[in-house]
Parts: C-alpha cells; structure tokens; sequence
C-alpha cells in the first residue's frame, strides 16, 4: 500500500502521533507571492490574512505540493484558518480539531488530550492499523532529541559575533516540519557540531529579533533585507515558524497522549492563547537572552491575534529599554521600498543609540547604508 500523505498548518499538531502513524506529513507553509494569494481570494474575503489566502490558493491553483497530501488536519486557532480549513475540504478531506485557549486549566490539558486522540482515531482510519502507545513514545523521544539540537543550534546565536545567520537558521528549523526525526538527528548533531568549532572572533554584528505572526516559506524579504542589504544579524525569532516551537521539551513517561497534551500547550504561546501575557512575557524573555539590540514586531495586515495584540507587545519591549519596530505587511510586494526605509531609519537609531551607550566603535558601519 502507498504511503498515505497529510498536510497541517499550525504548530500546535502533535506531528508525534502523525509519526508514529506512519504517513509523510508536511507543514504547509509554502506562501509569500500574490499569485496564490489571488487565487484565494475567489474563496475568500478582503479581511482575510495573505497567508490565511495562501492556503487555500494553493490548493486552488493545484500546487503538487498541496495536492499531493491525502488529508489535512488543521486545529481551530483563528477565525480566517478556521474558515479556510472549511473551504479546503472542497479540495481534499479535512479534519478540524479544537485547541483550548486557556492553556493553564487542567480541563483544558484533558480536553486536548481527548482532541489529540481524536487525531489518533482518525489516522487510524486513514491507514487501517493502529497506533500503538509505545511507537508514540518512540516518537516522543525521538522529537525532543531533535527539538533539543534545533534550539542548541539557535543558542550558538547568542555568541557576539554568531556562526549562523537568521536566514541560515530557518533551513534546519523548517526541516523540522517536512523531514521524519530519525532522517534529521545525525544531520543537525553534525550541524550543531560544526557550527560549536567555529571560531567567535570577529566584530559583533548588530543583533535584531523578529517577533510576531509566521513567516512562510515564500516570505524571507524580512531577512533578505535585514542580513543581505542592511549587515545586520537575526539572532532570534518569536514566532511560530522560527525558534519558538523548540524550545520545550515533552515528558516521556506516563500516559504519551496527555504528554503531548502538556507539552504542545506548555509550548512558547501563540497569541490566541490565554494568557497574552504569557506570550508578551516570552518574547521579552528571548530579546534579553539573545541580547538584541532591537526588535521589529512583524504581522500580515488583517491579522486577527498579531494584528489587534500589538500594543502589549509594543509596551513590554519599550519597558524592558529595547528599540521596537511595528511593521505590517502583506504578499504583495508593492511595500517593498516602504519596508526597507523603515528599516533602514530604524537601524540608524539602534545605531546612533549603541554609539551613544558604548561609543562610536560599535556602530554597524555596513548598516549606516
């Protein structure tokens, strides 16, 4: 029998019990052009996101990356994804599955445990044999080895002069989501390794974190811009397609189901998650940790929990004394330039900021422009 195939969007699915189910899977993130985003907008309304859009317009457009999977299974996380999931079914079968919000209540952690082993039931379906406990915990273990190399990875960024750009970092994190485990942990342990012997000489770059809603696979203009254009260096990402995902662990022992329940909400929160606090808490936590000298807060226009959630987020950075940038942005392109001036303003107050504090030696000169 042929290998069955499933697509999922959010970060919240358990790609654990996908693994143990046997099937291939992939996080459809392939999005960033205004052609798919067209083509969802014959489904769709204007206050949809572009990237809420792109799901749909990719399988409208039957996109083999798209039309390749068997089954989409997507969890109830806003308003538009909800609604597109709905609307994909016309393409392929779907399955929607509910995620709590108030991610602190023991009802909640049950609810999703109940949620995930629908997922279960319903692979069972999909492939006609069933899913043992212990291959989930096989999986289990074998996803928080690679979590743990992707974020060992990531923390090499700390250092002041980093060995990996942001844009580097995005291939072994996205790997993540289309590659099984046991394809990848020889792959980032020699990574890992390799990166830890390169030397940390060198002047130290200025260090920026991107925080906000994801950021597809078709949408790199941020760090085009950021580390091919202006010299400046991601070291850190707060949001759902960077570091974020890998930075907890599952428990391994006792009921493999309600882990997964516990770890994927114990999780770096997503904004539709309560507290917002929490989320807002995290992100100041990375900017210190990764010591940024600024952040730019990053959202698709019509984003209904990055869009409306901004201030709080906003407010925190300020009071915390790091620089903050609010940038909105769609697939377009047509803001492109727009885009690059604030940045470039942007960088020449860090800039003019960092000389002010430490003196005129630390200034980025590559990003004065």
């Amino acid at each position: 029998m042929d290998e069955k195939r499933v697509g999922y969007f959010c970060a919240y699915t358990p790609l654990e019990v996908l693994n143990a189910a046997g099937v291939g899977h992939a996080r459809l993130l392939k999005a960033g052009d205004s052609e798919t985003v067209a083509a969802g907008e014959l489904f769709t309304q204007s206050v949809f996101c572009d990237f809420s859009k792109s799901c749909i317009g990719g399988f409208a457009q039957g996109d083999p990356f798209y039309s390749a999977v068997d089954k989409l299974y997507n969890f109830h996380t806003c308003a538009s994804m909800k609604r597109v999931t709905e609307l994909i079914e016309g393409f392929v079968p779907v399955k929607l599955l509910n995620l709590p919000k108030l991610r602190d209540l023991e009802s909640s952690r049950l609810f999703f445990r109940d949620e995930i082993f629908e997922l279960k039931r319903d692979l069972f379906e999909l492939i006609g044999h069933e899913i043992s406990d212990s291959y989930i915990r096989e999986q289990i273990v074998r996803y928080n080895i690679l979590r743990k190399l992707i974020k060992n990875i990531s923390e090499l960024r700390k250092r002041d002069n980093p060995p990996i750009s942001g844009k580097d970092f995005v291939e072994p994190a996205r790997a993540f989501y289309y590659v099984p485990p046991e394809k990848l942990i020889d792959t980032h342990d020699k990574i890992y390794r390799a990166l830890s012997a390169v030397s940390g000489a060198g002047s130290r770059p200025l260090r920026l974190m991107i925080s906000g809603s994801i950021a597809a696979d078709g949408d790199r203009r941020l760090l085009d811009i950021l580390e091919g254009e202006m010299g400046a260096r991601v070291v850190v990402e707060d949001h759902c397609a960077g570091l974020k995902p890998f930075y907890n662990t599952v428990k391994e022992t006792g009921d493999p189901l309600l882990a997964l329940a516990d770890g994927y909400l114990d999780q770096a929160p997503c904004t539709r998650m309560k507290t917002l606090q929490d989320n807002v808490n995290f992100a100041g936590q990375l900017a210190q940790e990764y010591q940024v000298d600024g952040v730019l807060h990053v959202y698709l226009k019509f984003c209904s929990c990055y869009g409306i959630t901004k201030k709080p987020f906003l407010n925190h950075f300020q009071s915390i004394d790091i620089p903050v940038l609010d940038l909105s942005s769609d697939y377009s392109g047509n803001d492109y330039g727009q885009i690059k001036t604030r940045i470039k303003a942007f960088i020449e107050v860090i800039n003019a900021r960092r000389s002010k504090k430490n003196g005129s030696n630390t200034i980025c000169r590559r990003c004065t422009g």
